[in-house]
Protein backbone atom coordinates (compact mmCIF):
# COMPACT_ATOMS: atom_id res chain seq x y z
CA UNK A 1 0.00 0.00 0.00
CA UNK A 2 1.22 3.48 -0.82
CA UNK A 3 0.99 5.87 2.11
CA UNK A 4 -0.96 9.11 1.93
CA UNK A 5 -1.74 9.82 5.58
CA UNK A 6 1.32 11.97 6.16
CA UNK A 7 -0.78 14.78 4.72
CA UNK A 8 -2.07 17.79 6.63
CA UNK A 9 -4.87 16.80 8.98
CA UNK A 10 -7.18 19.54 7.79
CA UNK A 11 -7.38 21.25 4.41
CA UNK A 12 -8.29 24.92 4.23
CA UNK A 13 -10.75 26.27 1.65
CA UNK A 14 -7.88 28.19 0.06
CA UNK A 15 -6.03 24.91 -0.50
CA UNK A 16 -8.93 23.46 -2.45
CA UNK A 17 -9.12 26.60 -4.58
CA UNK A 18 -6.70 24.63 -6.79
CA UNK A 19 -9.79 22.78 -7.97
CA UNK A 20 -10.61 25.90 -9.94
CA UNK A 21 -7.15 26.49 -11.41
CA UNK A 22 -6.79 26.57 -15.17
CA UNK A 23 -4.80 23.91 -16.99
CA UNK A 24 -3.21 23.56 -20.43
CA UNK A 25 -2.61 21.03 -23.21
CA UNK A 26 0.10 18.53 -22.45
CA UNK A 27 1.82 15.77 -24.40
CA UNK A 28 3.09 12.57 -22.80
CA UNK A 29 6.06 13.60 -20.66
CA UNK A 30 7.37 13.55 -17.12
CA UNK A 31 4.94 11.20 -15.39
CA UNK A 32 6.05 9.28 -12.30
CA UNK A 33 4.69 5.83 -11.43
CA UNK A 34 4.93 4.70 -7.82
CA UNK A 35 4.13 1.16 -6.77
CA UNK A 36 3.46 -1.62 -9.29
CA UNK A 37 0.82 -1.33 -11.98
CA UNK A 38 -1.21 -4.56 -12.26
CA UNK A 39 -0.17 -6.69 -15.24
CA UNK A 40 -3.81 -7.22 -16.21
CA UNK A 41 -4.55 -3.49 -16.36
CA UNK A 42 -4.36 -2.90 -20.10
CA UNK A 43 -6.33 -0.20 -21.82
CA UNK A 44 -7.06 3.51 -21.79
CA UNK A 45 -8.82 5.69 -19.23
CA UNK A 46 -10.42 8.72 -20.86
CA UNK A 47 -11.57 11.56 -18.64
CA UNK A 48 -13.32 14.85 -19.34
CA UNK A 49 -14.05 17.94 -17.29
CA UNK A 50 -13.74 21.71 -17.18
CA UNK A 51 -10.19 23.02 -17.43
CA UNK A 52 -10.41 26.75 -18.13
CA UNK A 53 -12.28 28.98 -15.71
CA UNK A 54 -10.68 32.39 -16.30
CA UNK A 55 -10.08 34.82 -19.14
CA UNK A 56 -8.66 38.19 -18.19
CA UNK A 57 -10.52 39.47 -15.14
CA UNK A 58 -13.52 37.19 -15.74
CA UNK A 59 -14.07 33.96 -13.83
CA UNK A 60 -16.64 31.19 -14.12
CA UNK A 61 -19.23 31.18 -11.33
CA UNK A 62 -18.81 27.51 -10.38
CA UNK A 63 -16.15 24.83 -10.57
CA UNK A 64 -18.55 22.74 -12.70
CA UNK A 65 -18.39 25.22 -15.56
CA UNK A 66 -15.44 25.64 -17.91
CA UNK A 67 -14.00 24.66 -21.26
CA UNK A 68 -13.63 20.92 -21.55
CA UNK A 69 -10.24 19.23 -21.41
CA UNK A 70 -9.86 15.58 -22.37
CA UNK A 71 -7.33 13.34 -20.65
CA UNK A 72 -5.91 10.03 -21.87
CA UNK A 73 -4.13 7.64 -19.50
CA UNK A 74 -2.95 4.43 -21.15
CA UNK A 75 -1.74 1.34 -19.30
CA UNK A 76 0.17 -1.48 -21.00
CA UNK A 77 2.68 -4.00 -19.65
CA UNK A 78 3.18 -2.11 -16.40
CA UNK A 79 3.85 1.22 -18.13
CA UNK A 80 1.66 4.34 -18.19
CA UNK A 81 1.38 7.10 -20.80
CA UNK A 82 -0.53 10.34 -20.24
CA UNK A 83 -1.71 13.29 -22.33
CA UNK A 84 -4.43 15.94 -22.20
CA UNK A 85 -5.88 18.37 -24.70
CA UNK A 86 -8.63 20.96 -24.70
CA UNK A 87 -11.70 20.25 -26.77
CA UNK A 88 -11.56 22.80 -29.58
CA UNK A 89 -15.20 23.89 -29.57
CA UNK A 90 -16.29 26.95 -31.58
CA UNK A 91 -16.76 28.72 -28.23
CA UNK A 92 -13.20 28.05 -27.06
CA UNK A 93 -11.64 29.09 -30.38
CA UNK A 94 -13.60 32.36 -30.53
CA UNK A 95 -12.86 33.25 -26.91
CA UNK A 96 -9.18 32.41 -27.24
CA UNK A 97 -9.02 34.88 -30.11
CA UNK A 98 -10.97 37.56 -28.21
CA UNK A 99 -9.19 37.02 -24.90
CA UNK A 100 -12.47 37.08 -22.98
CA UNK A 101 -15.68 35.13 -22.47
CA UNK A 102 -18.15 35.95 -25.23
CA UNK A 103 -21.14 33.72 -24.54
CA UNK A 104 -22.92 32.64 -21.34
CA UNK A 105 -22.56 29.09 -20.10
CA UNK A 106 -24.89 27.06 -17.95
CA UNK A 107 -23.77 28.49 -14.57
CA UNK A 108 -22.20 31.78 -15.70
CA UNK A 109 -23.38 34.92 -17.47
CA UNK A 110 -21.02 37.23 -19.36
CA UNK A 111 -20.60 41.00 -18.90
CA UNK A 112 -23.31 43.09 -20.53
CA UNK A 113 -27.02 42.38 -20.14
CA UNK A 114 -27.73 42.22 -23.87
CA UNK A 115 -25.08 39.54 -24.32
CA UNK A 116 -27.17 37.25 -22.10
CA UNK A 117 -30.67 37.96 -23.42
CA UNK A 118 -32.09 34.77 -24.88
CA UNK A 119 -29.22 32.88 -23.24
CA UNK A 120 -27.66 31.44 -26.38
CA UNK A 121 -25.51 29.01 -24.45
CA UNK A 122 -22.66 27.51 -26.43
CA UNK A 123 -21.33 24.11 -25.47
CA UNK A 124 -17.98 23.59 -23.76
CA UNK A 125 -17.90 19.78 -24.22
CA UNK A 126 -16.59 19.51 -20.67
CA UNK A 127 -18.61 17.01 -18.61
CA UNK A 128 -18.53 13.40 -19.82
CA UNK A 129 -16.76 11.18 -22.33
CA UNK A 130 -17.94 7.93 -23.91
CA UNK A 131 -16.48 5.53 -26.45
CA UNK A 132 -19.58 4.61 -28.46
CA UNK A 133 -19.06 1.95 -31.11
CA UNK A 134 -15.49 3.15 -31.61
CA UNK A 135 -16.33 6.87 -31.65
CA UNK A 136 -14.98 8.87 -28.70
CA UNK A 137 -17.34 11.64 -27.57
CA UNK A 138 -16.90 14.67 -25.31
CA UNK A 139 -20.32 15.78 -24.08
CA UNK A 140 -21.62 18.83 -22.27
CA UNK A 141 -24.14 20.25 -19.80
CA UNK A 142 -26.61 22.86 -20.95
CA UNK A 143 -25.14 23.81 -24.29
CA UNK A 144 -27.08 24.06 -27.52
CA UNK A 145 -24.60 21.68 -29.16
CA UNK A 146 -24.18 17.97 -28.42
CA UNK A 147 -20.43 17.99 -27.93
CA UNK A 148 -17.59 16.79 -30.12
CA UNK A 149 -16.01 13.69 -31.58
CA UNK A 150 -12.44 13.21 -30.38
CA UNK A 151 -9.53 11.26 -31.88
CA UNK A 152 -8.98 8.28 -29.57
CA UNK A 153 -5.18 8.42 -29.91
CA UNK A 154 -4.27 12.10 -30.26
CA UNK A 155 -7.28 13.72 -28.49
CA UNK A 156 -7.62 16.05 -31.47
CA UNK A 157 -11.10 17.50 -31.89
CA UNK A 158 -12.54 16.03 -35.08
CA UNK A 159 -16.08 17.33 -35.61
CA UNK A 160 -19.37 18.06 -33.82
CA UNK A 161 -20.97 14.96 -32.38
CA UNK A 162 -24.08 13.53 -34.01
CA UNK A 163 -26.39 11.87 -31.50
CA UNK A 164 -29.59 11.68 -33.54
CA UNK A 165 -31.71 13.63 -31.06
CA UNK A 166 -34.45 16.09 -32.15
CA UNK A 167 -33.78 19.67 -33.24
CA UNK A 168 -30.22 18.91 -34.35
CA UNK A 169 -29.27 17.53 -30.95
CA UNK A 170 -30.43 20.61 -29.03
CA UNK A 171 -30.20 20.35 -25.21
CA UNK A 172 -28.67 16.87 -24.92
CA UNK A 173 -28.01 15.48 -21.47
CA UNK A 174 -24.32 14.95 -20.65
CA UNK A 175 -24.84 11.39 -19.43
CA UNK A 176 -25.46 8.37 -21.64
CA UNK A 177 -26.18 4.76 -20.66
CA UNK A 178 -24.86 1.51 -22.11
CA UNK A 179 -27.02 -1.58 -21.64
CA UNK A 180 -24.71 -4.54 -21.08
CA UNK A 181 -27.18 -7.18 -22.33
CA UNK A 182 -27.59 -5.63 -25.77
CA UNK A 183 -24.52 -3.41 -26.04
CA UNK A 184 -26.81 -0.52 -27.01
CA UNK A 185 -26.18 3.06 -25.92
CA UNK A 186 -28.95 5.46 -24.85
CA UNK A 187 -28.80 9.25 -25.19
CA UNK A 188 -31.42 11.70 -23.93
CA UNK A 189 -32.36 15.35 -24.30
CA UNK A 190 -34.96 17.80 -23.05
CA UNK A 191 -36.85 20.46 -25.01
CA UNK A 192 -38.72 23.37 -23.47
CA UNK A 193 -41.73 24.99 -25.11
CA UNK A 194 -45.30 26.17 -24.70
CA UNK A 195 -46.44 22.68 -23.70
CA UNK A 196 -43.77 22.32 -21.04
CA UNK A 197 -40.75 20.03 -21.05
CA UNK A 198 -40.39 17.15 -23.47
CA UNK A 199 -38.04 14.19 -22.99
CA UNK A 200 -36.46 12.44 -25.97
CA UNK A 201 -34.40 9.24 -25.98
CA UNK A 202 -32.48 7.65 -28.85
CA UNK A 203 -30.91 4.18 -28.83
CA UNK A 204 -27.61 3.61 -30.68
CA UNK A 205 -27.42 -0.06 -31.59
CA UNK A 206 -24.14 -1.90 -31.99
CA UNK A 207 -24.70 -2.25 -35.74
CA UNK A 208 -24.78 1.54 -36.10
CA UNK A 209 -28.54 1.92 -36.49
CA UNK A 210 -30.46 4.36 -34.30
CA UNK A 211 -33.95 3.98 -32.91
CA UNK A 212 -35.83 6.90 -31.33
CA UNK A 213 -38.32 6.48 -28.51
CA UNK A 214 -41.52 8.52 -29.03
CA UNK A 215 -41.30 11.91 -27.32
CA UNK A 216 -42.67 12.06 -23.77
CA UNK A 217 -44.24 15.20 -22.30
CA UNK A 218 -42.93 15.47 -18.75
CA UNK A 219 -45.47 16.07 -15.94
CA UNK A 220 -43.59 19.23 -14.99
CA UNK A 221 -40.63 21.32 -16.04
CA UNK A 222 -37.43 20.36 -14.26
CA UNK A 223 -33.69 19.94 -14.44
CA UNK A 224 -32.18 16.64 -15.59
CA UNK A 225 -28.47 15.84 -15.42
CA UNK A 226 -28.42 12.04 -15.46
CA UNK A 227 -30.86 9.17 -15.90
CA UNK A 228 -30.92 5.40 -15.45
CA UNK A 229 -31.90 2.61 -17.81
CA UNK A 230 -32.69 -1.06 -18.07
CA UNK A 231 -32.98 -2.98 -21.33
CA UNK A 232 -36.68 -2.01 -21.55
CA UNK A 233 -37.01 1.28 -19.69
CA UNK A 234 -35.41 4.68 -19.14
CA UNK A 235 -35.92 6.28 -15.72
CA UNK A 236 -35.82 10.06 -15.24
CA UNK A 237 -35.91 11.94 -11.94
CA UNK A 238 -37.71 15.29 -11.92
CA UNK A 239 -36.31 16.89 -8.81
CA UNK A 240 -38.17 19.13 -6.39
CA UNK A 241 -37.21 22.37 -8.10
CA UNK A 242 -38.82 25.29 -9.87
CA UNK A 243 -37.17 26.80 -12.94
CA UNK A 244 -37.53 30.57 -13.29
CA UNK A 245 -37.26 30.48 -17.06
CA UNK A 246 -38.31 34.09 -17.72
CA UNK A 247 -35.50 35.37 -15.52
CA UNK A 248 -33.11 33.13 -17.40
CA UNK A 249 -34.30 34.14 -20.88
CA UNK A 250 -34.18 37.82 -19.92
CA UNK A 251 -30.47 37.40 -19.25
CA UNK A 252 -30.76 38.35 -15.58
CA UNK A 253 -29.13 35.16 -14.30
CA UNK A 254 -27.52 31.96 -15.49
CA UNK A 255 -29.51 28.75 -15.90
CA UNK A 256 -28.23 27.29 -12.63
CA UNK A 257 -29.07 30.47 -10.72
CA UNK A 258 -32.67 30.14 -11.91
CA UNK A 259 -33.13 26.76 -10.21
CA UNK A 260 -35.01 27.08 -6.91
CA UNK A 261 -35.12 24.16 -4.47
CA UNK A 262 -38.72 23.51 -3.33
CA UNK A 263 -38.84 20.29 -1.30
CA UNK A 264 -42.59 20.62 -0.79
CA UNK A 265 -43.02 19.65 -4.45
CA UNK A 266 -41.45 16.24 -3.95
CA UNK A 267 -39.72 14.36 -6.75
CA UNK A 268 -41.46 12.75 -9.70
CA UNK A 269 -40.01 9.63 -11.30
CA UNK A 270 -40.84 9.10 -14.98
CA UNK A 271 -40.58 5.50 -16.20
CA UNK A 272 -40.52 5.35 -20.01
CA UNK A 273 -40.95 2.23 -22.13
CA UNK A 274 -38.15 2.52 -24.68
CA UNK A 275 -40.06 0.69 -27.40
CA UNK A 276 -43.41 2.46 -27.21
CA UNK A 277 -42.89 5.72 -25.33
CA UNK A 278 -45.62 4.73 -22.89
CA UNK A 279 -44.76 6.06 -19.48
CA UNK A 280 -45.79 6.02 -15.86
CA UNK A 281 -45.08 8.53 -13.10
CA UNK A 282 -44.32 7.87 -9.44
CA UNK A 283 -44.26 10.32 -6.55
CA UNK A 284 -41.02 10.19 -4.58
CA UNK A 285 -39.55 11.97 -1.54
CA UNK A 286 -37.67 15.19 -2.34
CA UNK A 287 -34.01 14.55 -3.07
CA UNK A 288 -31.40 16.25 -5.18
CA UNK A 289 -29.67 13.69 -7.39
CA UNK A 290 -26.74 14.35 -9.67
CA UNK A 291 -25.95 10.76 -10.58
CA UNK A 292 -27.57 7.34 -10.85
CA UNK A 293 -25.56 4.20 -10.15
CA UNK A 294 -27.69 1.71 -12.07
CA UNK A 295 -31.19 0.36 -12.60
CA UNK A 296 -32.56 -3.12 -13.25
CA UNK A 297 -35.80 -5.06 -13.33
CA UNK A 298 -36.79 -7.67 -10.76
CA UNK A 299 -40.06 -9.33 -11.62
CA UNK A 300 -42.55 -6.53 -12.24
CA UNK A 301 -40.53 -3.99 -10.24
CA UNK A 302 -37.86 -1.56 -11.41
CA UNK A 303 -35.02 -0.86 -8.97
CA UNK A 304 -32.79 2.21 -9.20
CA UNK A 305 -29.80 3.08 -7.01
CA UNK A 306 -28.45 6.64 -6.83
CA UNK A 307 -26.75 9.22 -4.61
CA UNK A 308 -29.29 11.63 -3.15
CA UNK A 309 -29.18 14.79 -1.02
CA UNK A 310 -31.86 16.07 1.33
CA UNK A 311 -31.00 19.53 0.00
CA UNK A 312 -28.64 20.84 -2.72
CA UNK A 313 -27.06 23.59 -0.64
CA UNK A 314 -23.67 22.79 -2.15
CA UNK A 315 -25.00 23.90 -5.57
CA UNK A 316 -28.06 26.13 -5.13
CA UNK A 317 -27.85 29.36 -3.15
CA UNK A 318 -25.78 32.56 -3.03
CA UNK A 319 -22.87 30.98 -1.11
CA UNK A 320 -23.04 27.42 -2.42
CA UNK A 321 -19.78 25.55 -2.03
CA UNK A 322 -19.39 24.83 -5.75
CA UNK A 323 -19.35 28.61 -6.35
CA UNK A 324 -17.55 29.75 -3.19
CA UNK A 325 -14.57 27.50 -3.89
CA UNK A 326 -13.78 29.62 -6.96
CA UNK A 327 -12.85 32.41 -4.56
CA UNK A 328 -11.00 30.27 -1.99
CA UNK A 329 -13.97 30.11 0.40
CA UNK A 330 -15.68 27.08 1.88
CA UNK A 331 -19.24 28.27 1.35
CA UNK A 332 -22.35 26.27 2.24
CA UNK A 333 -21.96 22.49 2.25
CA UNK A 334 -25.60 21.53 2.35
CA UNK A 335 -26.68 17.98 3.17
CA UNK A 336 -24.36 15.02 2.49
CA UNK A 337 -24.98 12.62 -0.37
CA UNK A 338 -26.22 9.20 0.74
CA UNK A 339 -26.60 6.05 -1.34
CA UNK A 340 -30.30 5.37 -1.87
CA UNK A 341 -32.58 2.87 -3.59
CA UNK A 342 -35.95 3.39 -5.23
CA UNK A 343 -38.26 0.45 -5.92
CA UNK A 344 -40.95 1.20 -8.50
CA UNK A 345 -43.72 -1.38 -8.19
CA UNK A 346 -46.17 -2.46 -10.88
CA UNK A 347 -49.09 -1.28 -8.71
CA UNK A 348 -47.85 2.32 -8.95
CA UNK A 349 -46.26 2.56 -5.50
CA UNK A 350 -42.71 3.65 -4.76
CA UNK A 351 -40.46 2.86 -1.82
CA UNK A 352 -37.18 4.60 -0.96
CA UNK A 353 -34.51 3.21 1.34
CA UNK A 354 -31.05 4.45 2.30
CA UNK A 355 -28.42 1.84 1.49
CA UNK A 356 -25.54 3.73 3.11
CA UNK A 357 -25.34 6.84 5.27
CA UNK A 358 -22.23 8.97 4.94
CA UNK A 359 -21.02 11.48 2.39
CA UNK A 360 -20.75 10.07 -1.14
CA UNK A 361 -20.87 11.05 -4.82
CA UNK A 362 -20.06 9.83 -8.34
CA UNK A 363 -21.56 6.31 -8.08
CA UNK A 364 -20.17 3.71 -10.47
CA UNK A 365 -20.56 -0.04 -11.01
CA UNK A 366 -18.89 -2.83 -12.94
CA UNK A 367 -20.45 -1.83 -16.27
CA UNK A 368 -20.74 -5.47 -17.31
CA UNK A 369 -23.83 -5.38 -15.05
CA UNK A 370 -25.28 -2.15 -16.44
CA UNK A 371 -29.04 -2.51 -16.72
CA UNK A 372 -28.94 -5.72 -14.67
CA UNK A 373 -28.58 -6.46 -10.96
CA UNK A 374 -25.26 -5.23 -9.57
CA UNK A 375 -23.37 -6.39 -6.48
CA UNK A 376 -21.28 -3.33 -5.59
CA UNK A 377 -21.43 0.44 -5.97
CA UNK A 378 -18.20 2.45 -6.10
CA UNK A 379 -18.21 6.07 -4.92
CA UNK A 380 -16.07 8.95 -3.76
CA UNK A 381 -16.36 9.43 0.00
CA UNK A 382 -15.43 11.81 2.77
CA UNK A 383 -15.51 11.47 6.58
CA UNK A 384 -16.53 15.13 6.93
CA UNK A 385 -19.15 17.34 5.31
CA UNK A 386 -18.69 19.04 1.97
CA UNK A 387 -18.91 18.22 -1.71
CA UNK A 388 -15.15 17.77 -2.23
CA UNK A 389 -14.18 14.27 -1.21
CA UNK A 390 -10.97 12.65 -0.01
CA UNK A 391 -11.63 8.93 -0.30
CA UNK A 392 -12.98 6.02 -2.31
CA UNK A 393 -15.51 3.44 -1.07
CA UNK A 394 -17.22 0.29 -2.30
CA UNK A 395 -20.67 -0.66 -1.01
CA UNK A 396 -21.83 -4.27 -1.06
CA UNK A 397 -25.51 -3.70 -1.71
CA UNK A 398 -26.75 -7.00 -0.23
CA UNK A 399 -24.88 -6.72 3.08
CA UNK A 400 -24.45 -2.96 3.45
CA UNK A 401 -20.72 -3.45 4.08
CA UNK A 402 -18.51 -0.49 3.16
CA UNK A 403 -14.95 -1.08 2.00
CA UNK A 404 -13.23 2.31 2.00
CA UNK A 405 -9.93 4.16 1.92
CA UNK A 406 -9.26 7.81 2.71
CA UNK A 407 -6.27 9.60 1.19
CA UNK A 408 -6.07 12.34 3.82
CA UNK A 409 -7.59 15.78 4.12
CA UNK A 410 -5.38 17.48 1.54
CA UNK A 411 -5.99 14.97 -1.27
CA UNK A 412 -9.13 15.38 -3.34
CA UNK A 413 -10.50 12.38 -5.23
CA UNK A 414 -12.55 12.10 -8.40
CA UNK A 415 -15.04 9.59 -9.77
CA UNK A 416 -13.76 6.00 -9.40
CA UNK A 417 -13.83 4.32 -12.80
CA UNK A 418 -14.00 0.50 -12.75
CA UNK A 419 -11.53 -1.35 -14.98
CA UNK A 420 -12.39 -5.04 -15.24
CA UNK A 421 -9.76 -7.75 -14.85
CA UNK A 422 -9.88 -9.43 -18.29
CA UNK A 423 -9.64 -12.84 -16.62
CA UNK A 424 -11.85 -12.08 -13.63
CA UNK A 425 -15.48 -12.39 -12.65
CA UNK A 426 -18.01 -9.73 -11.62
CA UNK A 427 -16.44 -6.81 -9.73
CA UNK A 428 -12.96 -8.24 -10.09
CA UNK A 429 -10.68 -5.53 -11.35
CA UNK A 430 -9.42 -2.12 -10.34
CA UNK A 431 -10.68 1.36 -9.54
CA UNK A 432 -8.90 4.33 -11.10
CA UNK A 433 -9.47 7.71 -9.47
CA UNK A 434 -7.96 11.06 -10.31
CA UNK A 435 -6.31 12.82 -7.37
CA UNK A 436 -5.33 16.38 -6.57
CA UNK A 437 -2.79 16.70 -3.75
CA UNK A 438 -2.91 20.33 -2.70
CA UNK A 439 -0.15 19.99 -0.11
CA UNK A 440 2.36 18.45 -2.50
CA UNK A 441 0.99 20.58 -5.36
CA UNK A 442 0.59 17.71 -7.78
CA UNK A 443 -2.14 15.88 -9.67
CA UNK A 444 -2.31 12.25 -10.63
CA UNK A 445 -4.21 8.99 -10.55
CA UNK A 446 -4.48 6.17 -8.04
CA UNK A 447 -5.17 2.51 -8.83
CA UNK A 448 -6.94 0.44 -6.15
CA UNK A 449 -8.09 -3.17 -6.10
CA UNK A 450 -11.88 -3.14 -6.41
CA UNK A 451 -12.20 -6.11 -4.02
CA UNK A 452 -9.91 -4.56 -1.39
CA UNK A 453 -10.33 -0.80 -1.42
CA UNK A 454 -9.29 -0.46 2.23
CA UNK A 455 -5.77 -1.61 1.35
CA UNK A 456 -5.24 1.65 -0.50
CA UNK A 457 -3.56 2.24 -3.85
CA UNK A 458 -1.44 -0.48 -5.40
CA UNK A 459 0.04 2.15 -7.70
CA UNK A 460 -0.13 5.86 -8.40
CA UNK A 461 0.65 7.94 -11.47
CA UNK A 462 1.82 11.51 -10.88
CA UNK A 463 1.34 13.91 -13.78
CA UNK A 464 2.94 17.02 -12.31
CA UNK A 465 1.40 20.35 -11.37
CA UNK A 466 -2.14 20.53 -10.07
CA UNK A 467 -5.03 20.61 -12.48
CA UNK A 468 -8.78 20.58 -11.87
CA UNK A 469 -10.38 17.22 -11.15
CA UNK A 470 -12.20 16.13 -14.26
CA UNK A 471 -15.81 15.13 -13.74
CA UNK A 472 -16.30 11.80 -15.50
CA UNK A 473 -14.43 9.09 -17.35
CA UNK A 474 -14.64 5.78 -19.18
CA UNK A 475 -12.32 2.80 -19.25
CA UNK A 476 -11.71 1.25 -22.67
CA UNK A 477 -10.06 -2.14 -22.27
CA UNK A 478 -7.37 -3.27 -24.70
CA UNK A 479 -9.08 -6.68 -24.73
CA UNK A 480 -12.74 -7.03 -23.76
CA UNK A 481 -13.19 -8.94 -20.47
CA UNK A 482 -14.17 -12.59 -20.83
CA UNK A 483 -17.74 -11.94 -19.66
CA UNK A 484 -18.17 -9.23 -22.30
CA UNK A 485 -16.74 -10.93 -25.39
CA UNK A 486 -19.03 -11.88 -28.25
Amino acid sequence: MLGFHDQAKFATPAMFAALGDDTHDRADAGIVVRGELPSGLKGVLYRNGPGRFRRGDEIKRTVLDGDGVMQRLEFADGVAHYARRFVKTPKLLAEEHAGRFLKPSWTTTVPGLLANVGQHIQGTAGVTTYDVNGILLALDEGGASPGCEIDRDTLETLRPASLGLPDNDASPKPHAKRIAESGDWLFASTRYGAKGMQIDVVRHRRDGTRVATPTVLAPRVGYLHDFAATNRHAIFTLQAVELHSLRFLAGLASFSECIEWKPELGNIIVLINLATGEHRTFEAPPAWAWHMANAYEQGDAVIMDFVGYDDPGHFIGPDAQLAAIMHGKEGVNGAPGTIRRLVLSANGTLAETVLADGNFEFPQIDLRASGAAHERIYVTSCPTSGFFHTGIAALEVRTGRLDSYDFGASVNTGEPVFAADPNGGPDQGWLITQTLDVQRVTSGFAVLEAQNVAAGPVATVEVGQTMPLSLHGQWVAATPPLTQRH
